[in-house]
């Protein structure tokens, strides 16, 4: 037994020497130096840009207000549909407006008879009185023709021409009498005619029909509710025109221009960007927000839903040939010094601390002005943990294999120091 356990021992402590010498190993074949990625400098084209959130809405927005309240009888359309000018939309039940109908057309035509019977009567004595002053005249003419051949005295004649006066007179009478019948009877009728042509045109209020062709953006009302004037029951995005309008602050607002390209986004709807073009901008700002709101017309062929939100991107200055680095490559140093670190071409191990001078800032790069030329090689990645002439060590893919090995190495190790820990044990056991 006591032989066995040296044995245990000796194989415990080779195993655990050789570890040592493993380990030993694995540090003088580690790399020196900082690990840091790095990118070439290019020259292409730069833009500075601002993204900002918007919102589909309808060029022109039409409100359909009901000029009729009441119970919805019936609803032709929903969101998203398409109408034509004058196409009905909803109707809105209009009994109570008509329920006095029948009762004027029933006064109208009992006015109308007994009006026509006075009329007729009238019309009776106008005849009457034309007759007696066709016949005075006819006694006149005697009277004169007997009086030119002595068979009449000149009183006769005066009294002829009374009795015609008189007829004629009584002629008038009957006449103004027909005139007075038929304006009262007009009257009377137009009275009740009016009255009957107001609640044809508030009933013909009833049917609500779109006041201009496009798509409806907003129905609010529903079959067997109620229609009021309190909010809009259709709301009519007109000719189906929509556009993207989103807020800017003062200074991108100074750099934009109408006509003016911008990228839109609007994930439900597509999730590829579109190109869209500024509109006319805004005289004034917002009295509440201070924000300048921005239109963007969309792509004739583009049919988001309106309300929808977008990302619109604005470019407020653009470069064709520009210098630039990734934003994060830049540091900021004391006194607002902005500098980076590339690589020493002549040591190609080492970096050198370069102030730049920057000019626009995108979302993912920054524009430099002069201390670089193309081709530099500018840490991108570790450059907050180097100082100039730091010696470095370039990683990227290449150095996949490499870490590997290392862990490998380390793992090799720990299983060397297991399997002699399980040995002491034995041993002891």
């Amino acid at each position: 037994m006591k032989h066995k356990r040296i044995i245990a021992v000796c194989m415990a402590a080779a195993l655990l020497l050789g570890t040592g010498c493993g380990q030993q190993e694995v540090q003088e074949e580690a790399p020196t130096g900082t690990a840091v990625e790095v990118m070439e400098v290019t020259s292409g084209e730069m833009r500075a840009e601002y993204a900002v959130t918007g919102k589909v809405q309808a060029v022109n927005e039409v409100q359909v207000f009901p000029l009729l309240a009441g119970q919805v009888l019936t609803l032709s359309v929903k969101e998203g549909d398409k109408v034509a000018s004058g196409q009905v939309l909803f109707t809105v039940d209009t009994s109570t407006v008509t329920s006095t109908l029948g009762a004027l057309q029933q006064s109208y035509s009992a006015t109308k008879a007994a009006t026509d019977g006075t009329i007729a009567s009238a019309q009776v004595g106008v005849e009457q009185a034309q007759l007696g002053v066709e016949q005075a005249q006819l006694a006149l003419d005697n009277t004169k023709a007997l009086y030119e051949v002595g068979a009449a005295a000149a009183q006769d004649v005066t009294r002829a021409e009374q009795a015609l006066t008189q007829a004629q007179g009584a002629l008038t009478q009957a006449q103004t009498g027909v005139q007075q019948a038929q304006a009262q009877q007009a009257a009377s009728l137009a009275q009740i005619q009016a009255s009957m042509d107001q609640i044809t045109t508030q009933a013909a209020l009833g049917t609500v029909k779109a006041p201009c062709a496009g798509t409806v953006t907003a129905v609010n009302v529903v079959r067997g509710g109620m229609a009021s004037s309190a909010q809009p029951s259709v709301v009519i995005a007109e000719n189906g025109k929509i556009e993207v309008t989103a807020s800017v602050a003062e200074d991108v607002y100074a750099n934009l221009t109408e006509g003016d390209t911008a990228d839109v986004m609007i994930s439900v709807w597509s999730d590829e960007p579109m190109e869209g073009k500024i509109g006319a901008l805004p005289a004034a700002a917002d009295a509440q927000t201070s924000l300048y709101e921005i239109p963007v017309t969309l792509p004739s062929d583009a049919t988001p839903p309106i309300g929808s939100f977008a990302t619109v991107t604005f470019y407020t200055a653009r470069r064709e040939a520009a210098l630039s680095v990734p934003t994060e490559a830049v540091l900021t140093g004391s006194g607002d010094e902005r500098y980076v670190y590339i690589i020493d071409e002549a040591s190609g191990d080492t970096v050198l601390r370069v102030t730049v001078e920057t000019g626009l800032v995108s979302n993912t790069d920054t524009e430099i002005v002069s201390g670089l030329t193309e081709g530099d090689r500018v840490v991108i990645k570790g450059q907050s943990y180097l100082a100039d002439g730091a010696l470095v060590r370039i990683v990227g893919d290449d150095a996949a294999p490499a870490e590997d090995a290392a862990d490998d190495s380390a793992d090799a190790g720990d299983t060397v120091t297991d399997i002699a820990g399980s040995a002491d044990a034995n041993g002891e056991g």
